[in-house]
């Protein structure tokens, strides 16, 4: 099978997996198989060949094609993930706070006057 093919495919799987969309759970699973795919793919654009055939060159179009469509997808669902880990380290911080509120108050009672 030639390497053009092969990243067809990968690249097909690839653009059905991130056009099904970021889910609310299983998150670590769909990230898993996300990291494969692109690893996949791109162990195999390393073994492209110089020089293509009209069909290889054809296919070559359609990977660009889906390519454009995959990379604004993969970057929204990167800051979506973003945000929900610095919401989730929010809520914890606040959650710690909440559990000991008087962590980071001075124990000895001592005041320091700054006037001088």
């Amino acid at each position: 099978m030639p390497v053009v093919k092969i990243l067809l495919e990968i690249t097909k799987n690839l653009y059905d997996h991130v056009s099904a969309g970021l889910p609310k759970e299983e998150r670590e699973s769909y990230i898993e198989r996300l990291n494969e795919l692109l690893d996949q793919r791109q162990v195999t654009i390393n073994s492209l060949p110089a020089t293509y055939s009209e069909d290889e060159q054809r296919m070559g179009r359609l990977i660009v094609k889906m390519n454009e469509t995959i990379d604004p997808l993969l970057t929204r669902q990167f800051e979506e993930i973003k945000h929900n880990l610095s919401t989730m380290k929010k809520k914890k911080e606040k959650n710690t706070q909440y559990a000991n509120p008087y962590q980071s108050v001075s124990v000895d009672g001592m005041y320091f006057d700054k006037k001088n």
